[in-house]
């Protein structure tokens, strides 16, 4: 089928030689006025539209062409021009016009400038298909900036294979949404997913919880019990922190990736195992590896096709939208009518850091919906600056030595609070609110991080 072409022009001579020329290769329609040619652009859907610079009536070109991108924003529309209005063709150029030609083309090039801007219409219509289709695929999934474009488009390829899978990210990223959704557009989809937090096992149960095992096999072992490899036959297994894995489990998992078998603990026989592992971890597994505390050859295993899921630092334009899908979320989970997130409060989201991620925004979202009351700046801690963030009123001036100094150690005391409560939300996003994990990492025991964590009310 031939491609459409549309000429609005108020010369019907000129419409006439150029329908002659272009015959062979369009199928062509004219209107003589811009009501006439919008009208069939909706009617008709052309292709491409050739419009007419100056028209005898008083009509503009430019001005119909802006009336065309209301309606169409991509069709490509060239401006047709004598030599007198080049100046004018180049400002319709600017406007939105693909190119432009002249009264008297040479037909040659003529038919290259119409071919060249059909390709660039099919290529923008497959690009904007290809976009829908992927986010259509990846409702769960928010976010439109180029990070998280390319982090789907990766998602979806890497769905196509049965290889192994290494996610890296930072905690509160959304690696086990990511390993969702790989399992979800694969062919293994109608088989399980099983999401096993490798960090939250100890070392001497993470064995039996992965494999199996049988009766009898330990202390408390009455029945034969399957493991995780086996209830995800045919489907998808998760390792979240798999760095945390023993040198001794990562022996057991690295037979599994290499031969496709297991045996039960306390097992005599060997069972085939057919389902696809992805692994997920925050740690740097090459700095474990040069350190002797990751196995190199599993480490090679694993990392079959990297995926690197970005922080929300690295895609502040996100947050918007981030925002409504939790204030929405939220909403539902509540039963509550969603509330509205003043301008401010997304400018500060926009301009924070977020070393939790996607878990702190979305734990920040959720207490705005929960509180009562209108949401406003001041129940964004990080979100005040300069004095206000210190807790002075600067309206109430101290009239009195006494006073100032009160005023200055009330505020350095509220300032302390801030940013002790700051520090401990982020230590424990870090940690994903692993108590223990998080007083080891900052030298203290462990009741005296609880008492430090009830202080600031978390």
């Amino acid at each position: 089928m031939k491609p459409l072409l549309l000429i609005i022009d108020d010369d019907n001579e000129f419409i006439s030689d150029f329908s002659l020329h272009l015959t062979d290769n369009y199928n062509c329609i004219s209107a003589n006025n811009g009501t006439e040619g919008l009208l069939k652009l909706t009617q008709k859907n052309p292709d491409v539209i050739l419009l007419d610079l100056m028209f005898k009536g008083g009509e503009n070109g430019i001005d119909i062409l802006k009336k065309i991108r209301e309606i169409d924003a991509d069709i490509p529309v060239l401006m047709v021009t004598d030599y007198a209005s080049v100046d004018t063709a180049i400002e319709a150029i600017k406007l939105g016009a693909t190119d432009y030609i002249s009264k008297t083309p040479n037909l040659k090039e003529l038919h290259l400038i119409i071919e060249k801007s059909l390709k660039e219409r099919m290529k923008n219509l497959r690009t904007a298909s290809l976009e829908s289709e992927i986010n259509d695929k990846f409702k769960e999934i928010i976010g439109s900036s180029e990070a998280m474009q390319n982090l789907k488009q990766n998602i979806a390829l890497y769905a196509k294979n049965n290889n192994t899978v290494l996610i890296t990210g930072e905690s509160g990223v959304g690696k086990e949404l990511v390993a969702r959704k790989i399992h979800e557009l694969s062919e293994r989809k109608t088989s399980p997913f099983l999401a096993v937090n490798c960090a939250a096992i100890p070392n001497n149960l993470i064995e039996s919880e992965l494999f199996g095992y049988e009766r009898g096999a330990f202390s408390g072992a009455e029945k034969r019990k399957p493991g995780k490899f086996e209830l995800a036959e045919n489907g998808t297994i998760f390792l979240d922190e798999v760095a945390e894995l023993s040198l001794d489990s990562q022996v057991k998992l690295l037979r599994v990736l290499q031969e496709k078998e297991f045996e039960r603990v306390g097992g005599t026989y060997v069972i085939k195992s057919n389902c696809r592992i992805i692994a997920a971890t925050n740690q740097n597994l090459k700095e474990m590896v040069k350190h002797g505390e990751f196995r190199e050859d599993l480490y090679y295993r694993l990392d079959v096709l990297p995926l690197r899921v970005p922080p929300l630092r690295e895609r502040l334009e996100d947050i918007p939208e981030l925002v409504e899908h939790f204030v929405r979320l939220a909403s539902i989970e509540l039963k509550i009518k969603p509330k509205k997130i003043p301008g401010e409060i997304i400018e500060a989201f926009c301009n924070y850091d977020w070393p939790g991620n996607i878990r702190e925004l979305q734990n920040y979202v959720t207490r705005m919906i929960i509180l009562p009351g209108e949401i406003t700046i001041a129940d964004i801690p990080f979100a005040t600056s300069g004095k206000k963030e210190y807790g002075i009123i600067t309206a109430k001036v101290p009239k009195t030595w006494d006073q100032m100094d009160k005023m200055r150690k009330e505020a350095a005391d509220k300032a302390a609070r801030e940013i002790e409560k700051l520090f401990l939300e982020n230590l424990l996003g870090k940690f994903n609110g692993n108590i223990s994990k998080a007083a080891e990492h900052i030298g203290i025991n462990r009741s005296n991080l609880h008492k430090m964590i009830n202080k600031c009310g978390l």
